[in-house]
């Protein structure tokens, strides 16, 4: 049994003091997890640091050894003044002679592990297993201990015996709970819930022989099993695999319900609900083969309920379409989900007393989806209608809602078509928006749909080359983001993130700072390559392999050629296969990457232009085909047509401009020639 848990080894000097303050406050501090206390274990009871200088001598006070004899783990914090100091080093070397070599733990402030270490540290062959990073730019302290509150799990696991990845999650789940002001643990917000599915299923047994009670009964339990208890979960970080579960569940429970009541059309009706709740969160957990097949049964019951006169099934088939439609696209089967959502509209402006409300989110749907298939003008003309509708409601939390999701996806549009001005002006309107919804509603859902409008007027900004102002936005929406990611089920907050990444890297790149934009390309593709990994859907390996070209263009601005062409080469094969189903924007994406290959690395300028006007044919509005098609006239010796589509390009915005002549700066330092006719 030790006397302290940890010993915060540290040189005295200002930065290094405060931290290791910070540090030892952070680890008495730390409560260890619920579920993991209640399997005996235990965090950091008692650290030990000293606070007094100690002489320049190797050799240590007895307070000091005697600490080192009785101390679990020792962390030793490491800046650019930590190899001058010797009694620094002294503790790492005692430790190392107690045998407790792997119990060492260093934490970077400042410097690299080269220039930081003691020398005793280096001699430890895994250390850089154990290594804590929590450097910051400017030696920002705040940033540093917002980093450390994650880093230090690696000490508190290995004293608690469990698992670095346990703890982690489970700090992750405590730490969602408490970000997003849930009060009662979620824990035992799961019991509650268990507990009311539990009582109700004994309330349904219970009447069972009550012929009097049985039809109400049955009724109330259907409605409460397919609205009250998934609901009540949604909005818990990591709780979709709970409500799938609950709501495949509920087939079985429904079916011996119905059997109970005479209101059959109702109990099918309910029996319907679920089956759409059940595939939303299928779709949510990236399981779009079977979220189709759960929504498929869904439309199924509803259409043979409408078609025997039951006038509420009429609008929930209209909804069901809908759905439909949003997890074809999702799956990036984009056709059939324009298809579905053309049916979905005419079946809700043909209702009698439709609401508006619902059709103004179907056409923003099929809005976005038309973005998808590379169709602008059908896009705009969804946009269109649907803020024309919601301009003339109320605004209550769900026309908010709409409102924000609408002039995200127009202000996505206008952005690819480089009308920056205007895609700033719609995406301002719905962070407005937005903000104004989160007061009424502070939900998960709404954070995530606030945090994307976010990033993408962040996007906006730069190519407009407003930097600074674009980085303020970054910053607080990956903060923002990466709480929510931590809810690892949830795939739609794992795109979030990446596009965040993928676009601060783009930000980068355009202001010259290859490396930052080469770190951001890398959290993205490895984000991206998970997701894919875990869905296998076009739309997800299209992602990943732009985030792997994004990364193999900015190598070759770097002058990393080689690294670039290994980038291009393994981006174009994932993508090629995804493009041959997506349709026209993706195929358009691809060729102009192909293209750009051809151009820089292969030099073969003439199957350069082919690729090019193959790409600027299918997507002529899009300002990365515009670019990379002039891209090639210029090296194909149409310098006219080249000069004054770049000109267009760049009268767009300070951020078009600065792109272009980095690029042209990156090609002539490559050495490509532009030829002449």
């Amino acid at each position: 049994m030790f006397d302290y848990d940890v010993f915060f080894s540290y040189r005295h000097r200002p930065l290094d003091s405060e931290i290791t303050q910070k540090l030892f406050n952070l680890a008495e501090n730390y409560r260890l997890p619920a579920p993991l206390r209640e399997e005996g274990m235990h965090g950091v009871r008692r650290a030990f640091r000293d606070t007094e200088e100690l002489p320049v001598s190797r050799i240590l006070t007895d307070t000091i050894d005697k600490a080192l004899h009785s101390t679990d783990c020792l962390v030793v914090v490491c800046s650019v003044d930590t190899p001058s100091s010797e009694w620094v080093d002294r503790e790492v070397a005692t430790f190392i002679e107690l045998g407790r070599a792997d119990r060492v733990f260093p934490i970077l402030i400042s410097g690299d592990p080269d220039t930081s270490f003691p020398a005793s540290m280096k001699l430890i062959p895994d250390v850089m297993d154990r290594l804590m990073d929590i450097r910051a730019e400017g030696n920002d302290t705040k940033k540093m201990m917002s980093l450390a509150e994650t880093e230090m799990l690696k000490v508190i696991s290995a004293i608690a015996g469990c698992s670095e990845d346990e703890l982690l999650r489970e700090h992750r789940i405590a730490q969602n709970r408490q970000t997003l002001k849930r009060g009662a643990s979620a824990a035992a917000a799961f019991v509650l819930i268990l507990a009311v599915s539990l009582s109700l299923m004994i309330r349904a047994q219970n009447y069972r022989n009550d012929a009097e009670k049985r039809e109400a009964a049955s009724m109330r339990i259907l409605n409460e099993l397919t609205y009250g208890l998934p609901d009540r979960l949604s909005d818990v970080p990591g709780a979709y695999s709970r409500i799938r579960d609950i709501l495949h569940n509920n087939t079985e429970d429904i079916n011996k319900i119905l059997r109970l009541t005479r209101n059959k059309e109702a109990g099918e009706y309910e029996a319907a609900v679920n089956y759409e709740k059940l595939a939303t969160a299928e779709n949510v957990l990236g399981m779009q083969s079977e979220a189709l097949d759960s929504e498929n049964t869904a439309i199924s019951l509803l259409e043979a309920l409408a078609g025997s006169g039951y006038k509420k099934a009429e609008a929930g088939a209209a909804s069901g379409y809908n759905n439909r439609a949003i997890i074809l696209n999702s799956a990036g089967r984009y056709e059939e989900a324009g298809a579905d959502y053309d049916k979905a509209i005419s079946m809700q402006k043909a209702l009698e007393n439709g609401d508006d409300l619902i059709l103004a989110r179907m056409l923003f749907n099929a809005g976005g989806n038309a973005i998808d298939l590379g169709n602008g003008d059908l896009a705009a003309e969804c946009f269109e209608q649907s803020l024309g509708s919601l301009s003339r409601m109320e605004r209550s939390a769900d026309v908010l809602d709409a409102l924000g999701t609408v002039k995200y996806n127009y202000g996505v549009l206008l952005y690819r078509s480089g009308l920056y001005d205007d895609a700033e002006d719609m995406l301002s309107d719905a962070c407005s928006d937005l903000n104004d919804l989160i007061k009424l509603n502070d939900s998960l859902q709404n954070r995530s749909i606030y945090i994307q409008t976010v990033s993408m007027l962040a996007a906006c900004l730069t190519d407009a080359g407003k930097y600074e102002e674009a980085d303020r936005y970054y910053e607080d929406a990956i903060n923002a983001a990466e709480i929510l990611a931590q809810d690892e089920e949830n795939i739609s907050y794992q795109q979030m993130l990446a596009e965040l990444y993928n676009n601060r890297g783009l930000g980068y790149n355009i202001q010259g700072d290859y490396a930052a934009a080469d770190g951001y390309y890398a959290d993205a593709s490895k984000v991206y390559g998970k997701i894919y990994e875990k869905t296998g859907t076009d739309p997800d390996r299209a992602a990943y392999a732009v985030s792997l070209l994004n990364t193999g263009e900015n190598a070759f601005k770097a002058h990393e050629y080689e690294r670039s062409e290994q980038f291009f080469i393994k981006g174009l094969n994932e993508y090629r296969s995804a493009a041959e189903s997506l349709g026209t924007y993706h195929m358009a994406q691809y060729l102009t990457w192909r293209s750009y290959y051809e151009l820089i690395h292969l030099r073969d300028f003439d199957t350069a232009l082919e690729s090019a006007s193959a790409a600027y044919e299918l997507l002529p509005d899009n300002t990365l085909v515009k670019m990379n098609y002039a891209y090639a006239c210029l090296y194909s010796g149409d310098g006219e047509t080249a000069e004054k589509m770049l000109d267009d390009i760049a009268s767009s915005g300070a951020g078009e401009e600065e792109t272009i002549r980095r690029d042209l700066q990156a090609q002539k330092e490559a050495g490509l020639t532009i030829r002449s006719k």
